[in-house]
């Protein structure tokens, strides 16, 4: 078994390396590291994805004809490796360069690539996603937001919740049912919504870390012209699971556990525990953990590399990934005694708090793109081959 990668890979790593030294500020980097503070760096993400965009950088892994280079799944991994081991800040319009735009390449009108994909890159419009209601989260096909034909446009009305960033958002993907008597999964439709109209309230959802990133959408006679459906009516399900294709995970995730575990061990030191045995072994427990996590995402990298698509298998990533970081976050905030419940942001916290806001952002992480339970029951029928449970 060779875990290794190859000289053209490795000189693709020195080529990222070089230009993070070349390109990432100092100040700009590790923001956010151990929370999630992504509303009070919003500008600090927009110049950030300008300079990525300009740099060629977003559309690494589109085809050449596109402007791409056609990146491997090892060179995409290797790139959110190294973003993640420097640090660098998310970008402001992730979800619509990420999901959308590669979407828009492959199954976009011409209109829409040429209106929209370099705006998207470019940070010029943010796309928030509208898919997830109140009685349809992880049931997609049971979405209650409709979409009716009414004087040569498309009228919406219905309701939108968890959408990231929907407070600053220009535009968002959305969808919404445009047949009510066809079966659930093949009367729903894709949709580029304006968010600066008068048909649309954005209402932010306050959470236990004091942030609103997440908001819900209400949508009261909103407009959508024609040419912003994309493909044709009823073809919503199929495009979002082509979006749901592009979602990423690789070795950007393994780099920021095993910083994390390094963090971890310097806070331990810092508040004396370092002699403790009992410190010194979950310590080294989170080590090992961190590095199996590694070996998870490089055979799930051998895998896309050789053209495989990703299988139930994946569960086995989101499940260890979550709990282990849940793990970790509750070892930082115990080592810190009485000042581990101090708010983030308080004059005493130890390190602003940002331990304490690790915990409260870990506590969600169990929960959404699919329960620790519902991972655990695909693992047990899909990929152990269990009897299904009665």
């Amino acid at each position: 078994m060779d875990l290794g990668f190859t000289a053209a890979e490795e000189a693709f790593r020195q080529e990222v390396r070089g230009w993070l030294e070349a390109n990432l500020a100092g100040e700009w980097r590790h923001k956010g590291v151990g929370g999630f503070r992504e509303e009070e760096e919003t500008d600090l993400q927009r110049q950030w994805q300008r300079r990525l965009h300009e740099a060629g950088w977003l559309k690494l892994a589109w085809p050449k004809e596109a402007g791409g280079r056609a990146a491997t799944p090892v060179m995409q991994a290797i790139y959110q490796e190294e973003m993640a081991r420097a640090g660098a800040p998310i970008i402001l319009g992730r979800l619509g360069v990420t999901l959308l735009a590669p979407t828009l390449l492959v199954l976009g009108s011409q209109w829409q690539k040429d209106t929209y994909v370099e705006k998207i890159l470019s940070g010029e419009l943010i796309f928030c996603q509208g898919f997830s209601e109140p009685d349809a989260g992880s049931d997609l096909a049971g979405l209650r937001t409709r979409a009716e034909r009414r004087d040569g446009h498309w009228i919406l009305n219905g309701q939108k919740t968890w959408s990231s960033g929907a407070h600053y958002a220009d535009k968002s993907f959305l969808l919404a049912r445009t047949d009510s008597e066809a079966e659930p999964h093949k009367g729903i439709s894709f949709f580029l919504v304006d968010m600066n109209q008068p048909g649309i309230e954005v209402r932010r959802i306050k959470q236990m870390t004091g942030g609103g990133e997440f908001s819900e959408i209400f949508l009261s006679n909103a407009v959508v012209e024609d040419r912003d459906l994309v493909g044709e009516p009823g073809a919503g399900w199929k495009i979002a699971m082509t979006v749901f294709g592009f979602e990423r995970g690789g070795l950007a995730q393994a780099a920021r556990f095993e910083r994390a575990v390094a963090e971890l061990a310097s806070l331990a030191r810092e508040r004396g525990a370092g002699s403790d045995a009992t410190i010194r072994q979950k310590v080294a427990q989170a080590q090992i953990e961190a590095h199996v996590f590694r070996l998870i995402g490089l055979r799930s990298l051998t895998s896309a590399q050789q053209g495989k698509a990703p299988g139930p298998e994946a569960s086995l990533t989101k499940l260890y990934w979550s709990e282990m970081d849940k793990r970790l976050q509750e070892m930082a905030v115990g080592l810190q005694g009485a000042y581990g419940v101090l708010a983030p942001g308080s004059p005493y916290a130890i390190e602003d708090g940002r331990w304490q806001y690790g915990w409260m952002w870990a506590q969600a992480e169990t929960i959404y793109a699919g329960s620790s339970e519902i991972q655990r029951n695909i693992i047990a029928e899909r990929v152990l081959g269990l009897p299904r449970g009665r």
